[in-house]
């Protein structure tokens, strides 16, 4: 094998590799898994203004609503990659970032007096996950390509 047949095939396996990351980040931040998860981050903290038996069946929901779009998402999705752990660590930070968030809104709801606290904080906390999620792209892409090229 010639030297520039080597070098074409290594351009072709990157570019091959590129458009896998990319086919990858598109469906992870795609509309509708952006949605269910809101959805599902809403139901399990706004559970904690209703009462016994609904709040358990607000945080089934959510947590269905959650576990569902991961597996529809994993069942559909063209490329398949595992979990990096940088990126995993990123997904802990991010989960951790929506209870800051979610806890924030809860604390002044409360001082505030205002009716259905944790309802008003969980809105929040859903419409932050899906303004994060444009915001986060970049980062999960440039994650998902440092690992790709490993």
């Amino acid at each position: 094998m010639a030297a520039y047949d080597a070098q074409t095939a290594l351009d072709d396996i990157r570019h091959r590799q590129d458009q896998a990351c990319d086919e990858y980040i598109r469906r992870v931040s795609s509309r509708s898994h952006s949605l269910i998860a809101a959805l599902a981050l809403f139901a399990m903290f706004a559970s904690f203004d209703l009462p016994r038996p609904w709040n358990i069946a607000a945080v089934l929901l959510g947590s269905g609503l959650g576990a569902g779009g991961l597996v529809v998402q994993q069942r559909r999705a063209p490329v398949r990659r595992k979990v990096a752990g940088v990126e995993a660590v990123f997904y802990v930070w991010l989960a951790a970032a929506f209870v800051v968030v979610f806890s924030a809104v809860l604390i002044a709801a409360r001082l505030l007096g205002l009716p259905a606290p944790s309802t008003l904080a969980a809105a929040v906390v859903a419409l932050t996950s899906l303004v994060a999620g444009n915001m986060i792209r970049p980062v999960v892409k440039a994650i998902a390509r440092r690992d790709g090229h490993h």
